[in-house]
């Protein structure tokens, strides 16, 4: 009986342990070095560094007679090279475009990712570094994944932002731990990791249960648009779906038949990039006060 507690109570002491080791390598991951440069697409740019809470490093493009100012959030374990191909195709219809290095990313300070909810604080920063360079000029958030919901939160708080593109945002973090861990591990991981939900609010001071874009969007009242991959097996697409659902108008969402996560704009280049940079067009005409 005692040998039987004891070995029950060293699987649970190892089972913490193991949930600890996991998600401290998920909240505090490697560095993905810069792959991709504006240089390498033939974009002008100014290296940047801004912010008070933490010091966020980035790139700032330039657009000759701009019409707005697009704001580019990275996804999760990548950087700012990631949306420099979304820049490509705004810079030439005349936006500015700032992409930056999230918190515990790229070249930025900070040792500590929470998935979307402190980097909305990222977010806000690079909204006032957006607005110092060209006041007056309406600010678009575009995000993925990571950093559609760092997005989303942003705006929530942040009447600035004009308008929000998310791509592939999830819904509520504890449902998307879940099936994150049942996409690429298993039905039994998820299980066996449960506990680290708990060991999660240790190291960022929330609760997943409480990180949800599907509440912060409903207190905006600005234009979003909503992409996602039905194929998507990391965050699927009902959580666009759910987050669609309880957005205030105006509102639109695209799925992308047999697109993974985040891998739309590849598979479907012209479908994806005609509904943004429509998008984008008619919330500069909103904002310059014309019909859409």
């Amino acid at each position: 009986m005692l040998y039987a507690g004891l070995a029950a109570l060293g699987a649970a002491i190892a089972a913490l342990i193991g949930n600890w080791i996991i998600l401290r390598a998920a909240l505090k991951p490697p560095r993905t070095p810069l792959f991709l440069t504006p240089l390498d697409l033939d974009l002008p740019y100014i290296d940047v560094r801004f912010g008070k809470e933490i010091e966020l490093a980035g790139w700032w493009i330039p657009a000759d007679n701009a019409v707005g100012t697009v704001v580019l959030c990275h996804g999760y374990f990548m950087n700012r090279s990631e949306p420099l191909v979304v820049a490509k195709r705004l810079w030439p219809l005349g936006f500015n475009c700032l992409t930056f290095d999230f918190r515990a990313c790229g070249k930025s300070g900070g040792d500590l990712c929470s998935l979307g909810y402190h980097e909305s604080n990222d977010v806000t920063a690079a909204v006032d570094e957006a607005e110092r360079r060209t006041p007056g000029l309406p600010i678009i958030a575009f995000g993925a994944s990571m950093g559609a919901v760092a997005s989303i939160f942003a705006a929530s708080r942040d009447r600035r932002i004009a308008a929000i593109v998310a791509d592939s945002p999830y819904a509520r973090l504890s449902d998307a731990v879940d099936d994150w861990w049942k996409g690429s591990v298993g039905p039994l991981a998820m299980w066996l990791l449960k506990p680290a939900k708990l060991v999660g609010i240790l190291m960022t001071k929330v609760s997943p249960y409480s990180v949800r874009p599907d509440m912060a969007v409903q207190a905006i009242d600005r234009p979003i648009l909503l992409l996602h991959g039905e194929r998507d097996r990391l965050i699927p697409a009902h959580h666009s779906r759910r987050i669609y659902a309880v957005a205030n108008e105006p509102k639109e969402a695209l799925f992308f038949e047999q697109s993974d996560h985040v891998q739309a704009r590849f598979d479907h280049p012209e479908r994806y990039y005609q509904a943004l940079t429509s998008f984008v067009q008619s919330v500069v005409k909103r904002e310059a006060g014309c019909e859409v």
